[in-house]
């Protein structure tokens, strides 16, 4: 069996051909770095929920916390198992009704013992991201967005 060396003696030496070659690898190979970098460190897809209109009224209405918020408004909240379905979906829920309670307001819904019998929906409106900055994937989203409005 042919060791290294004899393969390399057969093919020939690293000559002027094969360092013009790996020169322009290199050129081509470095142009393309800061695609590499920045899907290293911009496209991470940061925390977020559906945006559910009214929320933010009833939510400083009632003087919720960013906790509560959550805990009342978004389905899923706090089960790691389900968390990824959260984002996609939102209570069915006109969160502007005046007689809905800030302590309970979803206990006037059918089911509400059993939080999966609410009706839900997909995300409709936006998102809310929990990080401030942005991301390549905030970015696309927003502009994405405006084309469909």
């Amino acid at each position: 069996m042919p060791t290294l060396d004899d393969i390399l003696e057969h093919i020939g030496e690293f000559d002027l051909f094969q360092k013009r070659a790996f020169f322009v690898l290199c050129l081509l190979s470095a142009s393309f770095t800061p695609i590499y970098v920045g899907v290293v460190f911009l496209g991470f897809t940061p925390e977020h929920r559906c945006l559910s209109p009214g929320v933010a009224e009833l939510s400083s209405r009632c003087g919720w916390s960013q906790e509560e918020e959550l805990n009342y408004t978004v389905p899923e909240q706090g089960r790691h198992r389900e968390s990824l379905s959260s984002q996609c979906r939102r209570y069915d829920v006109d969160w502007n009704t005046t007689g809905l309670s800030c302590t309970n307001p979803l206990e006037n819904f059918p089911g509400y013992g059993n939080r999966s019998s609410i009706p839900l929906t997909r995300c409709q409106d936006s998102w809310v991201y929990d990080s401030s900055g942005s991301s390549i994937v905030t970015e696309l989203i927003v502009s994405s967005q405006h084309v469909h409005d």
